[in-house]
C-alpha cells in the first residue's frame, strides 16, 4: 500500500485493492479491521492525509488543491473536510503553522 501509493488512486475500491494484493474483498476488509482497527475508507483516508501532510511541507510551491487531488481526493471540499477532521486545521493553516514554527 505505502510503497506503491495505491491510496493515491482516486477511484480506489476495496475490490481493486483486494485484487492488487491477491485477497478476496472480504479477507482484505477483515485484515484492515483487525490490524488497523478501522474500516477500509478510514484506512485509505488516513494514508491520503499522511501523504498530503508531507507534500504540504515538502512542496511549498504546490497549491493545496493540487496536493489534495494528487493524493487521491476527488474534490477540494472532500480534501479540506477530511484534512480538518483528521488534523484539526485546514491544510493551508497546517502549512502556515509549520512554517511559523521553523
Amino acid at each position: 500500500m505505502a510503497e506503491d501509493k495505491l491510496y493515491c488512486m482516486e477511484n480506489l475500491s476495496l475490490e481493486t485493492l483486494a485484487e492488487a494484493v491477491q485477497l478476496s474483498p472480504h479477507q482484505l476488509s477483515e485484515l484492515i479491521n483487525t490490524e488497523f482497527q478501522q474500516g477500509f475508507s478510514r484506512y485509505i483516508r488516513q494514508h491520503r492525509i499522511d501523504e498530503a501532510k508531507q507534500l504540504l511541507l515538502n512542496e511549498p510551491n504546490s497549491s493545496v488543491l493540487v496536493i489534495g487531488l494528487s493524493v487521491g481526493f476527488n474534490s477540494q471540499s472532500n480534501f479540506y473536510a477530511a484534512f480538518k477532521e483528521c488534523v484539526g486545521v485546514p491544510p493551508a493553516q497546517y502549512r502556515k503553522e509549520y512554517k511559523e514554527t521553523c
